[in-house]
């Protein structure tokens, strides 16, 4: 029996709703389907047929799991991926100081299940590759094409398929970004009470250390996300910086997630975004519940790495950030990269992809924007080179 059926089996809510659910909205995408083929009266008049489908099947879906709190347990054995599957165990924890360490939080690092795609980061290359005694990278110096792609996407709640999703931009990153890349689908763990903010922080970056450890150089790795993996990147390169520690040649967001609070969450329920984009208002009061720590008052520092907007930081590293520009949350994406922009020595550029919708790039697939996610990150590759 899967553990998807045990859930169920063992919760008879999580039945009913789910009868309940799908019977108004199949119905309600049957018809939405009809409307939409019919090009001048959908609901955003720049999209296909395809990506207006998409956007309504994703919001669909992620308002069921919101209700009923489902989340995809985290693989931490090698299943179908095989050999490209890495179980990574946690560092030292002399890595984890300041707010992603105790006593500052309770939270204890745990092993990160990734995979790799195309196949693994072989050690023994990685280790003769040119620059891997390097500690940091010369500021001013851009650096070169970076090789290695650490990659994680999906909601703080919410997990994907990670040997489908790794294929899926490894494929992209190999034709539309560098050929050589390596990319490693890093799973972080999804917000709950148990897990809030910093376990997937601390994931993220003792995958990052995983990579280092491997013997590639710094310069040759960039850190990628989208939505909320986006906001984890921000998080793992803000603590780099604060540590002095090595940080990688690129960093490419999609979609970031910058602002992470209840009033935000209120703001976009107001919005006429929140009737068409695949965003979901309770996916997201779910998001903001689970991840931000309960029972206590956050310092400035900690609502810095939760919600960065507002709170812009120095950085060697070049950043990218994309944002498509019937994007909900597009104005805060914007206004972020302006302050980041805005501190002295920092390497930023903001790219708008007109026309798509919230994290238009992990969810190409099914929404049909394989060719604007390509031109995204040919316009990344373009600015990582300098």
């Amino acid at each position: 029996m899967s553990s998807s059926t045990t859930i169920w089996s063992s919760q008879p809510f999580r039945t009913l709703y789910t009868v309940g659910f799908w019977s108004v909205n199949i119905p309600h995408l049957l018809y939405l389907a009809l409307r939409n083929s019919i090009a001048p009266i959908r609901a955003v008049p720049q999209w296909g047929y395809q990506t207006s489908m998409g956007a309504a099947i994703l919001r669909a879906l992620f308002r069921y799991l919101a209700v009923i709190r489902y989340q995809q347990p985290r693989q931490m054995v090698p299943g179908k991926a095989q050999d490209r599957f890495v179980l990574i165990a946690p560092p030292d924890a002399t890595l984890f100081r300041g707010v992603l360490g105790a006593p500052a939080t309770a939270t204890q690092p745990e092993p990160v299940g990734a995979v790799w795609s195309p196949a693994p980061v072989p050690v023994a290359v990685a280790a003769a590759l040119p620059g891997n005694n390097d500690d940091k990278i010369t500021t001013g110096n851009p650096p070169p094409p970076p090789r290695h792609r650490l990659c994680r996407g999906g909601g703080f709640v919410t997990g994907w398929d990670p040997d489908e999703n790794s294929k899926n931009i490894s494929a992209l990153a190999t034709d539309h970004f560098d050929g050589t890349a390596h990319v490693l689908y890093a799973q972080y763990r999804l917000a709950s009470r148990a897990h809030p903010f910093p376990a997937a922080v601390q994931d993220l970056l003792a995958a990052y250390h995983h990579v280092l450890g491997l013997g590639v150089p710094p310069r040759d790795v960039v850190l990628m996300g989208d939505s909320a993996g986006a906001n984890l990147v921000l998080a793992v390169l803000r603590y780099l910086a604060a540590q002095g520690l090595r940080q990688p040649g690129g960093a490419v967001l999609f979609s970031p997630w910058v602002e992470v609070t209840a009033e935000a969450v209120q703001r976009y329920s107001r919005s006429v975004a929140s009737r068409h984009d695949i965003l979901d208002v309770p996916l997201l009061e779910w998001g903001v519940d689970a991840y931000r720590p309960q029972g206590k008052p956050l310092t400035q520092e900690e609502e810095g790495y939760i919600s960065p907007l507002h709170h812009p930081f120095r950085l060697e590293t070049r950043l990218y950030v994309n944002a498509g520009s019937l994007d909900g949350v597009y104005e805060s994406i914007s206004l972020f990269a302006r302050q980041m922009a805005d501190v002295a020595g920092n390497r930023v550029r903001f790219h708008t992809t007109e026309n798509m919708p919230h994290d238009y790039f992990l969810t190409y697939p099914l929404l049909g924007t394989k060719e604007e996610a390509c031109a995204a990150l040919r316009n990344a590759r373009d600015f990582l080179r300098g």
